[in-house]
């Protein structure tokens, strides 16, 4: 269904605004906000902020400049002013009913997405090495989650974490007698953490599909058309990846000296928390295409030629290659 031109008449009857917190949920005083089925979201072209409110058959899908034009919202209003956090919100939301909760990350800076147990303990697990890496004075190299976690629950790890609880305490002026604030600090860092390890897991989603297409490449050898878009989808995800893992490494680097991070836990936090934001963000991206190839064979058949071609739109859309010179490399 095509959506509209902008200039469209307001719908007949509105309803009567409805009264919330409006410094946690989006709670708007204009009507137009009321009305059922009214959302913000995206627009086609995948970047405008959009108000979509349905007008008799048709969904128009408004910029937030129209918005503001057509139903006359003062600049100095309220719902002028919310409007700005709805646009600043979408960097961590894919849709906003009038009437939902403001996102955290907006609000005081923590996630409004959930981890699981395991990103914790995975989170925990991971600083109880680099404590065991300070004292040591030897970085200690791990190959996966599984192995992350069994080193750190080794009974004699579990010992020298402890151990170095007193001697972190005293280093950083606390006093060895107040440990108890340093496990208070090292839960505090684990928890803004949890959210790395999860989009850790999620990214080798991402990187699963990539190397998927290495895969698909053999198996259409005798099909010229799908191996190209794999072939082109191979090019085009390589960067991304790229860019992405090494977002991972910066983490890492800059949060990996425990000393450090609990010396400068504020600052530490901050840029956990941006790294995370900004990691969130690029993952929505991919929200769909994950989705879309969870749990499907790499094989020939007809839904991966389909998936081939979804995931090649989806590339060149969003990580276009500066030339058609520049995918034959």
């Amino acid at each position: 269904m095509t959506e509209p031109a902008v200039k469209a008449e307001v719908p007949a009857e509105l309803p009567p605004p409805k009264k919330a917190d409006k410094s946690k949920t989006f709670s708007f005083d204009h009507a137009v906000f009321q009305v059922k089925g009214a959302y913000f979201g995206f627009g086609k072209d995948g970047d405008s902020v959009c108000l979509h409110v349905p007008l008799g058959d048709i969904m128009a899908a408004l910029p937030m400049d129209a918005v503001k034009i057509q139903f006359q919202i003062p600049k100095d209003s309220e719902d002028a002013a919310l409007l700005e956090v709805v646009e600043k919100s979408m960097k961590f939301v894919k849709r906003i009913v009038p009437g939902d909760s403001i996102p955290a990350e907006i609000l005081d800076g923590t996630a409004s997405w959930r981890v699981e147990p395991h990103h914790i303990a995975r989170a925990n697990a991971r600083i109880s090495l680099q404590i065991i890496s300070w004292m040591s004075g030897k970085p200690i190299e791990v190959g996966d989650s599984h192995e992350l976690e069994g080193l750190a629950n080794n009974p004699e790890t579990k010992k020298k974490v402890q151990e170095a609880f007193e001697l972190l305490a005293e280093r950083l002026g606390l006093g060895r007698a107040n440990k108890n604030q340093i496990v208070e600090m090292i839960e505090q860092l684990a928890r803004e953490t949890s959210y790395i390890e999860a989009l850790r897991e999620r990214f080798g989603k991402i990187q699963k599909i990539a190397n998927g297409f290495n895969v698909l490449f053999g198996a259409y050898k005798r099909e010229r058309g799908v191996q190209d878009e794999v072939a082109r989808c191979r090019i085009l995800m390589k960067k991304p990846v790229e860019d992405i893992s090494g977002i991972f490494l910066q983490v890492d680097a800059n949060t990996g000296e425990v000393f450090n991070a609990l010396k400068r836990l504020r600052e530490t936090i901050s840029y956990i928390r941006n790294k995370r934001d900004e990691l969130h963000l690029r993952f929505m991206l991919w929200d769909d295409i994950i989705v879309a190839w969870e749990g499907v064979p790499l094989e020939r058949d007809g839904r991966v030629d389909k998936l081939v071609r979804i995931t090649y739109r989806f590339v060149a859309r969003h990580f276009p290659q500066d030339s058609e010179w520049s995918l034959t490399r």
